[in-house]
C-alpha cells in the first residue's frame, strides 16, 4: 500500500495557533489544548494511508470544488488529494460552528 505525503500549509499552521490561543483564552487547561491538537494531528496521520476518508465538500455547497474535509472532534480539517503525486495538501482547520464555506474563499 502506497502512503501519501502530507503537506501542511502556512494557513493551517495559523489556524492551529488561533485554536490554541482561543482555547487558552477561554480557560481551557493545557491538557485539553494538547488533546485537541493531538487529535488534529492524529486525524491527519490517517490521511497518509486513507486519503479519501474525508467527505467531499462539494456535497455541502453548489460551488464546484475538490476540497475534502475530515472531522476531528469539533473541528473540520480541509484538504485536497493529489493522486498522481501521492500528496495530501492540508489547507485549513475550522471549528464546525464557524462559517467555513465563506472562509475557504472558493
Amino acid at each position: 500500500m502506497t502512503e501519501y505525503k502530507i503537506l501542511i500549509s502556512r494557513a493551517f499552521k495559523r489556524d492551529v495557533d488561533k485554536i490554541q490561543v482561543f482555547l487558552l483564552a477561554n480557560e481551557a487547561t493545557e491538557l485539553t489544548v494538547r488533546k485537541v491538537l493531538n487529535g488534529l494531528y492524529e486525524s491527519m496521520t490517517n490521511l497518509r494511508i486513507s486519503p479519501l476518508i474525508g467527505a467531499k465538500l462539494s456535497t455541502k455547497t453548489t460551488i464546484p470544488n475538490d476540497y475534502r474535509y475530515l472531522l476531528s472532534g469539533k473541528y473540520l480539517i480541509f484538504y485536497k488529494v493529489f493522486d498522481r503525486e501521492k500528496v495530501v495538501r492540508i489547507y485549513h482547520v475550522y471549528h464546525g460552528k464557524e462559517n467555513y464555506l465563506v472562509k475557504l474563499n472558493f
